[in-house]
């Protein structure tokens, strides 16, 4: 990658409806863009799973309906 493009690619963040949301550092671009997709497909898949559970399975990890339904509304891009 040229000069130029390492000077931008840092100064550029994502911005979110919670904020700015900075990718995971790293020198190779491809990298960082890429576990930041990682990393959103992975909350959305848990997201999506733990709204599956049943109440008992809920209990048992401390979560009510509630926390649940209100967490599985958040975006892929919302921690």
């Amino acid at each position: 990658m040229n000069n130029a493009a390492n000077a931008f690619a840092p100064t550029v963040p994502l911005l979110g409806s919670q904020g700015w949301i900075n990718p995971p550092a790293s020198n190779d671009d491809d990298y960082s863009f890429t576990a930041l997709l990682r990393h959103w497909l992975r909350r959305s898949h848990t997201r999506s799973s733990i709204a599956e559970l049943d109440d008992r399975m809920l209990r048992d990890i401390g979560l009510t309906r509630y926390d649940v339904l209100v967490e599985s509304r958040k975006h892929f891009w919302q921690a």
